[in-house]
Protein backbone atom coordinates (compact mmCIF):
# COMPACT_ATOMS: atom_id res chain seq x y z
CA UNK A 1 0.00 0.00 0.00
CA UNK A 2 1.54 3.53 -1.26
CA UNK A 3 1.22 6.67 1.34
CA UNK A 4 -1.00 8.12 -1.27
CA UNK A 5 -3.33 4.84 -0.89
CA UNK A 6 -3.02 5.49 2.92
CA UNK A 7 -3.91 9.17 2.92
CA UNK A 8 -7.29 8.40 0.19
CA UNK A 9 -8.02 5.58 3.11
CA UNK A 10 -7.31 7.63 5.84
CA UNK A 11 -10.01 10.06 4.72
CA UNK A 12 -12.38 8.30 4.05
CA UNK A 13 -12.97 6.82 7.14
CA UNK A 14 -12.36 10.32 8.40
CA UNK A 15 -15.34 11.11 6.04
CA UNK A 16 -17.55 8.53 7.06
CA UNK A 17 -16.95 8.77 10.70
CA UNK A 18 -17.01 12.61 10.48
CA UNK A 19 -20.52 12.46 7.68
CA UNK A 20 -18.16 14.93 5.44
CA UNK A 21 -17.03 15.07 2.21
CA UNK A 22 -13.44 13.39 1.93
CA UNK A 23 -12.56 16.19 -0.42
CA UNK A 24 -12.94 18.21 2.13
CA UNK A 25 -10.26 16.73 4.54
CA UNK A 26 -6.52 17.36 3.55
CA UNK A 27 -3.39 16.52 5.25
CA UNK A 28 -3.14 19.33 7.06
CA UNK A 29 -6.63 19.47 8.55
CA UNK A 30 -6.55 19.67 12.63
CA UNK A 31 -8.67 17.02 13.81
CA UNK A 32 -10.18 19.23 16.59
CA UNK A 33 -10.19 22.84 15.96
CA UNK A 34 -11.12 21.89 12.27
CA UNK A 35 -12.89 18.30 11.71
CA UNK A 36 -14.39 18.63 15.09
CA UNK A 37 -13.42 15.19 16.35
CA UNK A 38 -13.88 14.54 19.93
CA UNK A 39 -12.41 11.68 22.44
CA UNK A 40 -15.68 9.36 21.38
CA UNK A 41 -15.05 10.49 17.84
CA UNK A 42 -11.53 9.25 17.90
CA UNK A 43 -11.90 6.02 19.87
CA UNK A 44 -14.51 5.13 16.93
CA UNK A 45 -11.95 6.60 14.14
CA UNK A 46 -8.87 4.60 15.70
CA UNK A 47 -10.78 1.87 16.14
CA UNK A 48 -11.75 1.86 12.43
CA UNK A 49 -8.25 2.57 11.41
CA UNK A 50 -7.14 -0.71 13.63
CA UNK A 51 -9.48 -3.01 11.49
CA UNK A 52 -9.03 -1.44 8.60
CA UNK A 53 -5.22 -1.64 7.96
CA UNK A 54 -4.83 -4.39 10.70
CA UNK A 55 -2.32 -2.76 13.35
CA UNK A 56 -2.75 -1.55 16.79
CA UNK A 57 -3.12 2.03 17.24
CA UNK A 58 -1.44 2.82 20.72
CA UNK A 59 -3.14 5.28 22.94
CA UNK A 60 -0.43 7.47 23.17
CA UNK A 61 0.06 7.54 19.39
CA UNK A 62 -3.72 8.58 19.51
CA UNK A 63 -3.80 11.61 21.47
CA UNK A 64 -0.17 12.31 19.62
CA UNK A 65 -2.00 13.15 16.38
CA UNK A 66 -3.02 16.70 15.94
CA UNK A 67 -3.32 16.48 12.09
CA UNK A 68 -4.87 14.22 9.61
CA UNK A 69 -1.16 14.21 8.29
CA UNK A 70 0.11 12.47 11.67
CA UNK A 71 -2.66 9.96 11.13
CA UNK A 72 -1.46 9.21 7.49
CA UNK A 73 2.18 9.12 8.90
CA UNK A 74 1.84 7.12 11.71
CA UNK A 75 -0.08 4.30 9.96
CA UNK A 76 2.24 4.74 6.78
CA UNK A 77 5.26 3.85 9.21
CA UNK A 78 3.28 0.64 10.63
CA UNK A 79 2.82 -0.44 6.81
CA UNK A 80 6.13 0.58 5.95
CA UNK A 81 4.35 2.60 3.12
CA UNK A 82 6.94 5.50 3.58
Amino acid sequence: MTYSEVEATVKEILAKQLSMEAAKINLESRLVEDLGVDSFGSVEIAFELEEKFEIKIPDAALYEAKTVKNIVDYIADQKGSK
